[in-house]
Protein backbone atom coordinates (compact mmCIF):
# COMPACT_ATOMS: atom_id res chain seq x y z
CA UNK A 1 0.00 0.00 0.00
CA UNK A 2 0.87 3.79 -0.57
CA UNK A 3 0.31 6.21 1.87
CA UNK A 4 -0.59 9.41 0.96
CA UNK A 5 2.82 11.47 2.43
CA UNK A 6 4.73 8.60 0.92
CA UNK A 7 2.80 9.30 -2.69
CA UNK A 8 3.18 13.00 -1.90
CA UNK A 9 7.08 12.40 -1.91
CA UNK A 10 7.01 10.28 -4.81
CA UNK A 11 5.14 12.85 -7.09
CA UNK A 12 7.60 15.95 -5.85
CA UNK A 13 10.32 13.47 -6.72
CA UNK A 14 9.13 12.55 -10.08
CA UNK A 15 8.37 15.95 -11.24
CA UNK A 16 11.99 16.91 -10.18
CA UNK A 17 13.33 14.48 -12.02
CA UNK A 18 11.33 14.89 -14.56
CA UNK A 19 11.95 18.18 -15.09
CA UNK A 20 15.69 17.77 -14.72
CA UNK A 21 15.46 15.34 -17.73
CA UNK A 22 13.86 17.52 -19.59
CA UNK A 23 16.37 20.04 -19.51
CA UNK A 24 19.21 17.68 -19.69
CA UNK A 25 17.66 16.36 -23.76
CA UNK A 26 17.25 19.80 -24.62
CA UNK A 27 20.71 21.00 -23.62
CA UNK A 28 22.17 17.91 -24.97
CA UNK A 29 20.34 18.05 -28.47
CA UNK A 30 20.35 21.33 -28.97
CA UNK A 31 24.01 21.14 -29.34
CA UNK A 32 24.32 17.87 -31.19
CA UNK A 33 22.69 16.34 -33.94
CA UNK A 34 21.89 12.80 -33.70
CA UNK A 35 23.66 10.27 -36.15
CA UNK A 36 21.96 7.72 -38.82
CA UNK A 37 23.51 4.94 -36.71
CA UNK A 38 21.85 6.21 -33.54
CA UNK A 39 18.66 7.84 -35.02
CA UNK A 40 16.68 4.52 -34.82
CA UNK A 41 17.35 3.94 -31.04
CA UNK A 42 16.53 7.48 -30.35
CA UNK A 43 13.03 7.45 -32.61
CA UNK A 44 12.37 4.26 -30.86
CA UNK A 45 12.39 6.21 -27.35
CA UNK A 46 10.47 8.82 -28.36
CA UNK A 47 7.76 7.01 -29.83
CA UNK A 48 7.72 4.61 -26.44
CA UNK A 49 5.35 6.63 -24.59
CA UNK A 50 3.02 7.06 -27.61
CA UNK A 51 2.81 3.28 -27.23
CA UNK A 52 2.69 2.61 -23.63
CA UNK A 53 -0.26 5.32 -23.45
CA UNK A 54 -2.28 3.42 -26.23
CA UNK A 55 -2.48 6.92 -28.57
CA UNK A 56 -0.67 5.10 -31.35
CA UNK A 57 -1.18 1.91 -33.49
CA UNK A 58 0.40 1.91 -37.23
CA UNK A 59 3.24 2.28 -39.23
CA UNK A 60 5.92 5.03 -39.35
CA UNK A 61 9.51 5.78 -41.52
CA UNK A 62 11.48 8.41 -41.97
CA UNK A 63 13.90 8.63 -44.94
CA UNK A 64 17.13 10.46 -45.42
CA UNK A 65 17.61 11.16 -49.45
CA UNK A 66 15.19 8.09 -50.05
CA UNK A 67 16.57 6.49 -47.71
CA UNK A 68 14.99 4.60 -44.31
CA UNK A 69 16.41 5.54 -41.10
CA UNK A 70 13.60 4.58 -39.22
CA UNK A 71 10.93 2.03 -39.98
CA UNK A 72 8.59 0.35 -37.63
CA UNK A 73 5.34 -1.58 -37.61
CA UNK A 74 3.38 -0.85 -33.93
CA UNK A 75 0.36 -2.40 -32.46
CA UNK A 76 -2.51 -4.05 -34.20
CA UNK A 77 -4.29 -4.43 -38.00
CA UNK A 78 -6.87 -6.13 -36.28
CA UNK A 79 -8.09 -6.19 -32.43
CA UNK A 80 -10.63 -8.95 -33.24
CA UNK A 81 -7.81 -11.45 -34.46
CA UNK A 82 -4.91 -9.67 -32.39
CA UNK A 83 -3.18 -9.65 -35.96
CA UNK A 84 -0.40 -7.35 -35.80
CA UNK A 85 0.19 -4.41 -38.41
CA UNK A 86 3.45 -5.00 -40.76
CA UNK A 87 5.18 -2.77 -42.85
CA UNK A 88 3.31 -3.63 -45.29
CA UNK A 89 -0.21 -3.72 -43.66
CA UNK A 90 -2.19 -1.48 -46.20
CA UNK A 91 -4.14 1.87 -44.48
CA UNK A 92 -6.47 4.24 -45.42
CA UNK A 93 -4.97 7.09 -46.03
CA UNK A 94 -7.27 10.04 -45.92
CA UNK A 95 -6.76 13.45 -47.56
CA UNK A 96 -2.98 12.57 -48.06
CA UNK A 97 -5.29 11.07 -51.37
CA UNK A 98 -5.19 14.74 -52.65
CA UNK A 99 -1.79 14.86 -53.42
CA UNK A 100 -2.60 12.30 -55.81
CA UNK A 101 -5.91 13.70 -57.50
CA UNK A 102 -3.92 17.64 -57.86
CA UNK A 103 -1.24 15.68 -59.62
CA UNK A 104 -3.40 13.68 -62.27
CA UNK A 105 -4.82 17.34 -63.10
CA UNK A 106 -1.96 18.57 -63.80
CA UNK A 107 -1.05 15.68 -65.99
CA UNK A 108 -4.15 16.09 -67.55
CA UNK A 109 -3.20 19.83 -68.08
CA UNK A 110 -0.27 19.25 -69.41
CA UNK A 111 -1.44 17.10 -71.74
CA UNK A 112 -3.92 19.69 -73.05
CA UNK A 113 -7.24 17.76 -71.87
CA UNK A 114 -8.17 20.36 -69.67
CA UNK A 115 -6.53 23.95 -68.04
CA UNK A 116 -6.15 24.68 -64.56
CA UNK A 117 -8.50 28.06 -65.73
CA UNK A 118 -11.15 26.32 -66.87
CA UNK A 119 -14.99 27.03 -65.25
CA UNK A 120 -15.67 23.57 -63.14
CA UNK A 121 -18.97 24.08 -65.05
CA UNK A 122 -17.22 23.40 -68.19
CA UNK A 123 -16.24 19.87 -67.17
CA UNK A 124 -19.19 19.06 -64.62
CA UNK A 125 -22.11 20.23 -66.90
CA UNK A 126 -24.45 19.73 -63.64
CA UNK A 127 -22.95 22.26 -61.78
CA UNK A 128 -25.02 25.09 -60.15
CA UNK A 129 -25.22 28.22 -61.64
CA UNK A 130 -23.80 29.77 -58.55
CA UNK A 131 -20.42 28.15 -59.34
CA UNK A 132 -20.22 29.70 -62.44
CA UNK A 133 -16.91 31.54 -61.02
CA UNK A 134 -15.41 28.78 -59.52
CA UNK A 135 -12.07 27.13 -61.76
CA UNK A 136 -10.49 24.14 -61.61
CA UNK A 137 -7.17 26.23 -60.02
CA UNK A 138 -9.65 27.22 -57.15
CA UNK A 139 -10.60 23.21 -56.25
CA UNK A 140 -6.95 22.53 -56.53
CA UNK A 141 -5.82 25.45 -53.52
CA UNK A 142 -9.55 25.59 -51.45
CA UNK A 143 -9.78 28.96 -52.42
CA UNK A 144 -13.29 27.63 -54.44
CA UNK A 145 -15.95 29.02 -51.80
CA UNK A 146 -17.69 25.66 -51.96
CA UNK A 147 -18.83 24.75 -48.38
CA UNK A 148 -17.40 21.67 -47.45
CA UNK A 149 -19.90 18.48 -47.53
CA UNK A 150 -18.01 16.71 -44.76
CA UNK A 151 -19.14 19.94 -41.97
CA UNK A 152 -22.34 19.09 -42.90
CA UNK A 153 -24.35 18.83 -39.43
CA UNK A 154 -25.45 15.24 -40.57
CA UNK A 155 -22.62 14.02 -42.32
CA UNK A 156 -21.23 11.28 -39.40
CA UNK A 157 -24.50 10.26 -38.69
CA UNK A 158 -26.14 9.88 -42.15
CA UNK A 159 -23.85 10.87 -45.27
CA UNK A 160 -20.55 8.71 -44.70
CA UNK A 161 -22.93 5.71 -44.47
CA UNK A 162 -24.45 5.47 -47.82
CA UNK A 163 -22.60 4.36 -50.85
CA UNK A 164 -23.29 7.10 -53.32
CA UNK A 165 -21.81 8.65 -56.41
CA UNK A 166 -19.92 12.12 -56.57
CA UNK A 167 -22.85 13.55 -58.50
CA UNK A 168 -25.22 12.97 -55.05
CA UNK A 169 -22.40 14.23 -53.17
CA UNK A 170 -21.80 17.74 -54.74
CA UNK A 171 -25.73 18.11 -55.09
CA UNK A 172 -25.84 18.22 -51.21
CA UNK A 173 -24.00 21.76 -51.16
CA UNK A 174 -25.06 22.72 -54.11
CA UNK A 175 -27.88 24.77 -52.82
CA UNK A 176 -25.95 26.48 -50.65
CA UNK A 177 -24.39 29.90 -51.26
CA UNK A 178 -20.66 30.56 -51.76
CA UNK A 179 -18.83 31.08 -48.66
CA UNK A 180 -16.94 33.66 -50.65
CA UNK A 181 -15.44 35.35 -54.03
CA UNK A 182 -13.68 32.77 -55.61
CA UNK A 183 -10.23 32.99 -55.06
CA UNK A 184 -10.23 35.79 -52.55
CA UNK A 185 -9.26 33.73 -49.32
CA UNK A 186 -8.86 29.77 -48.53
CA UNK A 187 -10.91 27.64 -46.90
CA UNK A 188 -10.79 23.61 -46.77
CA UNK A 189 -13.35 21.82 -48.93
CA UNK A 190 -13.42 18.21 -49.21
CA UNK A 191 -15.91 19.13 -51.83
CA UNK A 192 -13.65 20.67 -54.44
CA UNK A 193 -11.65 17.81 -54.37
CA UNK A 194 -14.86 15.58 -55.27
CA UNK A 195 -15.91 18.03 -58.31
CA UNK A 196 -11.75 17.62 -59.18
CA UNK A 197 -12.34 13.83 -59.40
CA UNK A 198 -15.39 14.08 -61.73
CA UNK A 199 -13.42 16.91 -63.98
CA UNK A 200 -10.51 14.18 -64.33
CA UNK A 201 -13.32 11.44 -65.35
CA UNK A 202 -14.56 14.31 -67.78
CA UNK A 203 -10.96 14.84 -69.32
CA UNK A 204 -9.80 11.02 -69.61
CA UNK A 205 -12.86 9.48 -70.74
CA UNK A 206 -12.37 7.05 -68.11
CA UNK A 207 -13.21 6.00 -64.10
CA UNK A 208 -11.04 8.20 -61.42
CA UNK A 209 -9.78 5.23 -59.89
CA UNK A 210 -8.87 3.65 -63.42
CA UNK A 211 -7.27 6.64 -64.32
CA UNK A 212 -5.68 7.15 -61.29
CA UNK A 213 -3.97 3.34 -61.59
CA UNK A 214 -2.68 3.67 -65.32
CA UNK A 215 -1.36 6.93 -65.61
CA UNK A 216 0.35 7.30 -62.11
CA UNK A 217 0.25 4.20 -60.38
CA UNK A 218 1.41 1.51 -61.99
CA UNK A 219 3.63 3.48 -64.28
CA UNK A 220 5.28 4.83 -60.85
CA UNK A 221 5.40 0.96 -59.59
CA UNK A 222 3.28 1.95 -56.50
CA UNK A 223 1.93 -1.85 -56.24
CA UNK A 224 0.29 -1.37 -52.75
CA UNK A 225 -1.35 1.87 -53.46
CA UNK A 226 -5.44 1.68 -54.67
CA UNK A 227 -8.67 3.20 -54.43
CA UNK A 228 -10.35 1.79 -51.12
CA UNK A 229 -13.04 -0.17 -52.29
CA UNK A 230 -14.57 -2.09 -48.80
CA UNK A 231 -16.55 -4.74 -51.41
CA UNK A 232 -12.83 -5.81 -52.39
CA UNK A 233 -10.94 -8.44 -50.57
CA UNK A 234 -7.73 -6.45 -49.81
CA UNK A 235 -4.80 -8.37 -48.24
CA UNK A 236 -3.36 -6.79 -45.42
CA UNK A 237 -5.93 -4.20 -44.97
CA UNK A 238 -6.09 -2.79 -41.68
CA UNK A 239 -9.12 -1.82 -39.44
CA UNK A 240 -10.12 1.24 -38.48
CA UNK A 241 -10.42 2.14 -34.64
CA UNK A 242 -11.36 4.49 -32.15
CA UNK A 243 -12.02 4.87 -28.43
CA UNK A 244 -16.02 4.88 -27.28
CA UNK A 245 -17.69 4.38 -24.40
CA UNK A 246 -14.40 2.96 -22.38
CA UNK A 247 -13.77 0.50 -24.60
CA UNK A 248 -11.63 -0.01 -27.82
CA UNK A 249 -14.54 0.39 -30.76
CA UNK A 250 -14.66 -0.53 -35.05
CA UNK A 251 -14.74 3.11 -36.19
CA UNK A 252 -18.08 3.90 -37.58
CA UNK A 253 -18.72 2.74 -40.92
CA UNK A 254 -17.67 5.13 -43.68
CA UNK A 255 -18.82 4.49 -47.44
CA UNK A 256 -16.25 4.05 -50.15
CA UNK A 257 -17.07 6.50 -52.86
CA UNK A 258 -17.72 9.25 -49.84
CA UNK A 259 -14.13 9.60 -49.81
CA UNK A 260 -13.77 9.80 -53.28
CA UNK A 261 -11.00 11.67 -54.62
CA UNK A 262 -10.69 13.93 -51.93
CA UNK A 263 -9.54 10.86 -49.62
CA UNK A 264 -10.45 7.50 -50.87
CA UNK A 265 -7.08 6.08 -51.31
CA UNK A 266 -5.10 3.29 -49.24
CA UNK A 267 -1.77 2.90 -49.21
CA UNK A 268 1.97 1.85 -46.71
CA UNK A 269 4.39 3.84 -45.93
CA UNK A 270 7.03 2.32 -48.50
CA UNK A 271 4.69 3.18 -51.28
CA UNK A 272 3.92 6.79 -49.85
CA UNK A 273 7.74 7.08 -49.65
CA UNK A 274 7.94 5.95 -53.01
CA UNK A 275 5.33 8.99 -54.22
CA UNK A 276 6.73 11.67 -52.55
CA UNK A 277 10.68 10.72 -54.00
CA UNK A 278 9.04 10.61 -57.55
CA UNK A 279 6.42 13.59 -57.72
CA UNK A 280 8.65 15.85 -55.38
CA UNK A 281 11.49 15.03 -57.10
CA UNK A 282 10.36 16.25 -60.60
CA UNK A 283 9.61 12.35 -62.09
CA UNK A 284 6.06 12.51 -62.69
CA UNK A 285 4.91 16.17 -63.80
CA UNK A 286 6.78 18.95 -65.27
CA UNK A 287 9.03 21.08 -63.30
CA UNK A 288 6.37 23.89 -64.00
CA UNK A 289 3.53 22.00 -62.49
CA UNK A 290 5.46 21.15 -59.43
CA UNK A 291 6.47 24.67 -58.79
CA UNK A 292 2.74 25.73 -58.96
CA UNK A 293 2.36 22.14 -56.95
CA UNK A 294 4.26 24.54 -53.99
CA UNK A 295 3.14 27.54 -54.55
CA UNK A 296 1.31 28.68 -52.08
CA UNK A 297 0.08 32.42 -53.10
CA UNK A 298 0.82 33.21 -49.26
CA UNK A 299 -2.41 31.25 -47.94
CA UNK A 300 -0.35 28.34 -46.86
CA UNK A 301 -2.07 25.57 -49.29
CA UNK A 302 -0.76 25.09 -52.86
CA UNK A 303 -2.43 22.42 -54.93
CA UNK A 304 -2.70 19.05 -52.68
CA UNK A 305 -0.08 20.22 -50.33
CA UNK A 306 0.53 21.93 -47.35
CA UNK A 307 3.25 24.48 -47.88
CA UNK A 308 5.02 26.45 -44.13
CA UNK A 309 7.91 25.83 -41.83
CA UNK A 310 8.94 23.73 -39.31
CA UNK A 311 12.11 23.68 -37.29
CA UNK A 312 13.07 26.99 -39.19
CA UNK A 313 13.17 24.75 -42.93
CA UNK A 314 10.31 24.61 -45.63
CA UNK A 315 7.90 21.67 -45.13
CA UNK A 316 5.67 20.54 -47.86
CA UNK A 317 3.02 18.49 -45.89
CA UNK A 318 -0.40 16.91 -45.54
CA UNK A 319 -2.44 14.92 -43.29
CA UNK A 320 -5.35 12.58 -43.51
CA UNK A 321 -8.54 11.44 -41.31
CA UNK A 322 -11.12 9.35 -42.26
CA UNK A 323 -13.50 6.41 -40.23
CA UNK A 324 -11.08 4.81 -37.80
CA UNK A 325 -7.65 6.20 -40.06
CA UNK A 326 -5.31 8.93 -39.21
CA UNK A 327 -2.15 9.50 -41.78
CA UNK A 328 0.85 12.13 -42.03
CA UNK A 329 3.34 13.08 -44.53
CA UNK A 330 5.85 15.60 -44.26
CA UNK A 331 8.67 16.26 -46.73
CA UNK A 332 11.53 18.52 -46.17
CA UNK A 333 12.83 19.38 -49.70
CA UNK A 334 16.14 21.39 -48.37
CA UNK A 335 16.94 18.38 -46.40
CA UNK A 336 15.86 15.47 -48.82
CA UNK A 337 14.00 14.07 -45.15
CA UNK A 338 10.55 12.52 -45.56
CA UNK A 339 8.70 11.79 -42.59
CA UNK A 340 5.27 9.68 -42.78
CA UNK A 341 2.88 8.49 -39.75
CA UNK A 342 -0.25 6.17 -40.37
CA UNK A 343 -2.52 5.19 -37.64
CA UNK A 344 -5.42 2.82 -37.92
CA UNK A 345 -6.55 4.13 -34.29
CA UNK A 346 -8.28 7.64 -34.22
CA UNK A 347 -6.38 9.36 -31.38
CA UNK A 348 -2.73 9.52 -32.57
CA UNK A 349 -1.32 12.30 -32.77
CA UNK A 350 -0.01 11.66 -35.94
CA UNK A 351 1.24 15.25 -37.01
CA UNK A 352 3.06 16.10 -33.55
CA UNK A 353 5.01 12.31 -33.45
CA UNK A 354 6.02 13.45 -37.51
CA UNK A 355 7.39 16.91 -36.33
CA UNK A 356 9.01 15.24 -32.94
CA UNK A 357 10.76 12.57 -35.32
CA UNK A 358 12.07 15.38 -37.73
CA UNK A 359 12.90 17.59 -34.68
CA UNK A 360 14.94 14.65 -33.50
CA UNK A 361 16.98 14.14 -36.96
CA UNK A 362 17.65 18.25 -37.22
CA UNK A 363 19.08 17.71 -33.26
CA UNK A 364 16.71 20.46 -32.00
CA UNK A 365 14.29 20.73 -29.01
CA UNK A 366 11.99 23.55 -30.59
CA UNK A 367 8.85 24.43 -28.20
CA UNK A 368 6.05 22.26 -30.09
CA UNK A 369 3.87 24.14 -32.31
CA UNK A 370 1.53 25.85 -29.90
CA UNK A 371 -1.78 24.17 -30.11
CA UNK A 372 -4.75 26.23 -28.94
CA UNK A 373 -8.30 24.49 -28.94
CA UNK A 374 -11.56 26.72 -28.82
CA UNK A 375 -13.02 27.57 -25.63
CA UNK A 376 -16.22 25.76 -26.88
CA UNK A 377 -13.74 22.18 -27.39
CA UNK A 378 -12.34 22.77 -23.83
CA UNK A 379 -16.24 23.49 -22.20
CA UNK A 380 -17.59 20.47 -23.80
CA UNK A 381 -14.85 18.38 -22.08
CA UNK A 382 -15.14 19.97 -18.78
CA UNK A 383 -17.45 17.79 -16.33
CA UNK A 384 -17.26 15.19 -13.81
CA UNK A 385 -15.35 11.79 -15.05
CA UNK A 386 -15.23 8.77 -12.70
CA UNK A 387 -11.72 7.16 -12.53
CA UNK A 388 -12.32 4.94 -9.29
CA UNK A 389 -14.99 3.48 -7.12
CA UNK A 390 -15.12 6.53 -4.93
CA UNK A 391 -12.66 9.07 -6.67
CA UNK A 392 -13.66 11.65 -9.51
CA UNK A 393 -11.64 13.69 -12.07
CA UNK A 394 -13.34 17.18 -12.45
CA UNK A 395 -12.30 19.03 -15.33
CA UNK A 396 -12.66 22.94 -16.21
CA UNK A 397 -11.25 25.23 -18.58
CA UNK A 398 -8.53 27.28 -17.44
CA UNK A 399 -6.20 29.68 -20.51
CA UNK A 400 -6.69 27.11 -23.13
CA UNK A 401 -5.76 24.22 -21.00
CA UNK A 402 -7.64 21.65 -18.55
CA UNK A 403 -7.58 22.02 -15.02
CA UNK A 404 -7.84 18.59 -13.20
CA UNK A 405 -9.09 18.12 -9.54
CA UNK A 406 -9.07 14.68 -8.39
CA UNK A 407 -11.23 13.87 -5.30
CA UNK A 408 -8.34 13.94 -3.23
CA UNK A 409 -4.84 16.12 -4.23
CA UNK A 410 -3.90 19.37 -5.23
CA UNK A 411 -5.22 20.54 -8.81
CA UNK A 412 -3.28 19.97 -12.21
CA UNK A 413 -3.06 21.71 -15.48
CA UNK A 414 -2.92 19.20 -18.61
CA UNK A 415 -1.95 20.92 -21.91
CA UNK A 416 -3.37 20.22 -25.36
CA UNK A 417 -1.24 18.16 -27.67
CA UNK A 418 -4.17 17.53 -29.98
CA UNK A 419 -7.83 17.90 -30.06
CA UNK A 420 -8.54 15.02 -27.52
CA UNK A 421 -5.49 14.66 -26.12
CA UNK A 422 -3.89 16.61 -23.21
CA UNK A 423 -0.37 16.46 -21.18
CA UNK A 424 0.55 17.09 -18.02
CA UNK A 425 4.17 17.14 -17.73
CA UNK A 426 4.58 17.83 -14.09
CA UNK A 427 3.02 14.53 -12.63
CA UNK A 428 4.03 13.18 -16.31
CA UNK A 429 0.65 11.62 -17.06
CA UNK A 430 -2.09 12.21 -20.45
CA UNK A 431 -5.66 12.29 -20.47
CA UNK A 432 -7.52 11.35 -24.21
CA UNK A 433 -10.84 12.24 -24.24
CA UNK A 434 -13.46 9.41 -25.08
CA UNK A 435 -15.69 11.29 -27.78
CA UNK A 436 -19.06 10.30 -30.18
CA UNK A 437 -18.65 11.02 -33.66
CA UNK A 438 -20.27 14.40 -33.27
CA UNK A 439 -17.55 14.91 -30.78
CA UNK A 440 -19.25 14.81 -27.23
CA UNK A 441 -17.38 13.10 -24.32
CA UNK A 442 -18.58 10.18 -22.59
CA UNK A 443 -15.93 9.47 -21.00
CA UNK A 444 -11.48 9.83 -20.89
CA UNK A 445 -9.06 7.62 -20.28
CA UNK A 446 -6.14 8.42 -17.47
CA UNK A 447 -2.70 7.31 -18.27
CA UNK A 448 0.16 7.64 -15.48
CA UNK A 449 2.83 5.06 -14.02
CA UNK A 450 2.37 3.03 -17.29
CA UNK A 451 -1.26 2.46 -16.15
CA UNK A 452 -4.54 3.31 -18.34
CA UNK A 453 -7.26 4.00 -16.21
CA UNK A 454 -10.70 4.71 -18.07
CA UNK A 455 -13.43 7.22 -16.68
CA UNK A 456 -16.75 6.93 -17.62
CA UNK A 457 -18.27 10.82 -17.29
CA UNK A 458 -20.89 11.57 -14.68
CA UNK A 459 -23.14 14.38 -12.96
CA UNK A 460 -21.37 16.66 -10.47
CA UNK A 461 -24.61 15.30 -8.39
CA UNK A 462 -24.26 11.50 -8.89
CA UNK A 463 -20.23 12.23 -7.97
CA UNK A 464 -21.59 13.78 -4.55
CA UNK A 465 -24.48 10.92 -4.12
CA UNK A 466 -21.69 8.61 -3.79
CA UNK A 467 -18.72 10.51 -2.05
CA UNK A 468 -21.33 11.08 0.53
CA UNK A 469 -22.43 7.44 1.15
CA UNK A 470 -21.36 6.27 4.30
CA UNK A 471 -17.84 3.68 4.05
CA UNK A 472 -18.60 0.04 4.47
CA UNK A 473 -17.83 -1.67 7.72
CA UNK A 474 -15.01 -4.05 7.55
CA UNK A 475 -15.07 -7.19 10.01
CA UNK A 476 -12.69 -9.65 10.17
CA UNK A 477 -14.02 -13.17 10.33
CA UNK A 478 -13.08 -16.86 10.79
CA UNK A 479 -11.64 -19.12 7.70
CA UNK A 480 -9.76 -21.89 7.08
CA UNK A 481 -6.09 -20.41 7.51
CA UNK A 482 -4.70 -23.79 5.79
CA UNK A 483 -6.27 -22.05 2.18
CA UNK A 484 -3.82 -18.88 2.62
CA UNK A 485 -1.12 -19.98 1.29
CA UNK A 486 -2.64 -20.05 -2.57
CA UNK A 487 -2.80 -16.24 -1.55
CA UNK A 488 1.23 -15.84 -1.27
CA UNK A 489 3.56 -14.43 -4.08
CA UNK A 490 4.39 -11.33 -5.52
CA UNK A 491 2.20 -8.88 -7.20
CA UNK A 492 3.18 -5.90 -9.61
CA UNK A 493 1.71 -2.91 -8.60
CA UNK A 494 3.11 -0.67 -11.12
CA UNK A 495 6.43 -0.52 -13.03
CA UNK A 496 8.41 0.35 -9.66
CA UNK A 497 6.04 -1.17 -6.97
CA UNK A 498 5.43 -4.56 -6.06
CA UNK A 499 3.47 -5.95 -3.54
CA UNK A 500 4.87 -9.32 -1.62
CA UNK A 501 1.86 -11.13 0.33
CA UNK A 502 3.53 -13.54 2.92
CA UNK A 503 2.43 -16.15 5.31
CA UNK A 504 3.76 -16.18 8.98
CA UNK A 505 2.20 -18.70 11.75
CA UNK A 506 -1.28 -18.50 9.84
CA UNK A 507 -1.67 -14.64 9.70
CA UNK A 508 -1.27 -13.21 6.47
CA UNK A 509 0.77 -9.74 5.91
CA UNK A 510 1.59 -7.65 2.81
CA UNK A 511 4.41 -5.41 1.90
CA UNK A 512 4.63 -2.90 -0.82
CA UNK A 513 7.99 -1.59 -1.93
CA UNK A 514 9.72 0.56 0.75
CA UNK A 515 6.70 0.72 2.93
CA UNK A 516 6.05 -1.32 6.16
CA UNK A 517 4.62 -4.72 6.20
CA UNK A 518 1.06 -4.98 7.08
CA UNK A 519 -1.15 -7.68 8.83
CA UNK A 520 -4.34 -8.40 6.31
CA UNK A 521 -7.52 -9.22 8.11
CA UNK A 522 -10.18 -11.43 6.23
CA UNK A 523 -13.93 -10.65 5.35
CA UNK A 524 -13.93 -13.09 3.10
CA UNK A 525 -11.92 -16.49 1.90
CA UNK A 526 -10.14 -13.88 -1.07
CA UNK A 527 -10.88 -10.18 0.14
CA UNK A 528 -8.78 -8.82 3.28
CA UNK A 529 -8.67 -5.41 5.08
CA UNK A 530 -6.00 -3.60 7.08
CA UNK A 531 -6.19 -1.86 10.23
CA UNK A 532 -3.92 0.38 10.10
CA UNK A 533 -3.99 1.43 6.47
CA UNK A 534 -7.44 2.92 4.76
CA UNK A 535 -7.10 -0.16 1.92
CA UNK A 536 -8.31 -3.46 1.36
CA UNK A 537 -7.10 -6.56 -1.38
CA UNK A 538 -9.04 -9.07 -3.17
CA UNK A 539 -7.87 -11.47 -4.76
CA UNK A 540 -8.50 -13.29 -8.00
CA UNK A 541 -8.57 -16.91 -7.88
CA UNK A 542 -7.89 -19.86 -10.98
CA UNK A 543 -9.84 -22.81 -11.31
CA UNK A 544 -7.31 -24.64 -8.74
CA UNK A 545 -8.26 -21.78 -6.23
CA UNK A 546 -4.36 -20.39 -7.04
CA UNK A 547 -4.49 -16.56 -7.16
CA UNK A 548 -3.49 -14.99 -10.34
CA UNK A 549 -4.13 -11.32 -9.05
CA UNK A 550 -5.29 -8.92 -6.71
CA UNK A 551 -7.14 -5.99 -6.77
CA UNK A 552 -5.98 -3.13 -4.31
CA UNK A 553 -8.56 -0.76 -3.33
CA UNK A 554 -7.14 2.54 -1.76
CA UNK A 555 -7.79 6.11 -2.14
CA UNK A 556 -10.89 5.38 -3.98
CA UNK A 557 -9.50 3.91 -6.81
CA UNK A 558 -9.13 0.04 -7.50
CA UNK A 559 -5.46 -0.87 -9.05
CA UNK A 560 -5.35 -4.44 -10.48
CA UNK A 561 -2.11 -6.32 -9.73
CA UNK A 562 -1.03 -9.64 -11.72
CA UNK A 563 0.94 -12.14 -10.10
CA UNK A 564 4.44 -11.86 -11.20
CA UNK A 565 5.66 -15.46 -12.29
CA UNK A 566 9.45 -16.22 -11.86
CA UNK A 567 12.00 -13.83 -9.76
CA UNK A 568 11.23 -11.01 -11.89
CA UNK A 569 8.40 -8.68 -12.93
CA UNK A 570 7.42 -8.75 -16.07
CA UNK A 571 9.33 -6.75 -18.51
CA UNK A 572 7.11 -7.16 -21.65
CA UNK A 573 5.91 -3.88 -22.92
CA UNK A 574 2.68 -3.32 -24.87
CA UNK A 575 3.08 -2.72 -28.54
CA UNK A 576 6.73 -3.55 -29.75
CA UNK A 577 7.32 -2.54 -33.12
CA UNK A 578 7.87 -4.58 -35.89
CA UNK A 579 11.06 -4.00 -38.44
CA UNK A 580 10.95 -5.83 -41.66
Amino acid sequence: MIGDRLASRLVAFVTAGLLAWLGAATTVLARARVTEATYAAAAEALIEPYLQSGLFSGTILVAKDGKPVFRRAYGLASREWNAANTLDTHFRIGSLTKSFTAAAVLKLAEAGRLGLDDRIRQCVPGAPASWDRVTLRHLLGHTSGIINYTALPDYYAKISRLERPPQEIVALVEAEPLLFEPGTRMEYSNTGYVLLGMAIEAASGEPYARYLREAILTPLGLKETGYDDASTVLPRRAAGYRFGQAQWRNAPPMASSVAYAAGGLYSTVDDLLAWSRALLGGKLISAASLAATVDDGGRGYGFGWYVGRAHERRVWSHGGAVSGFLSMIDHYPDDALDVIVLANNENAPVQKISRELSALWFGVLDPPDSIVLEDLILDRYAGTYRLGPRFFLTLTREHGRLLSKGTSGPPVLFLPESDRTFVAPAIDARITIDTEPDGRPNGLVYHQGARDRIAPRTSPEEAARILAEPRPLHREISIDRSRLRRLTGRYEIGPTVVMSVTLENGRLYAQATGQPRNELFPESEREFFLRTVDAQLSFDLDGNGRATGLVLHQNGLDTPAPRIEGDQASTRKPGRSQTR
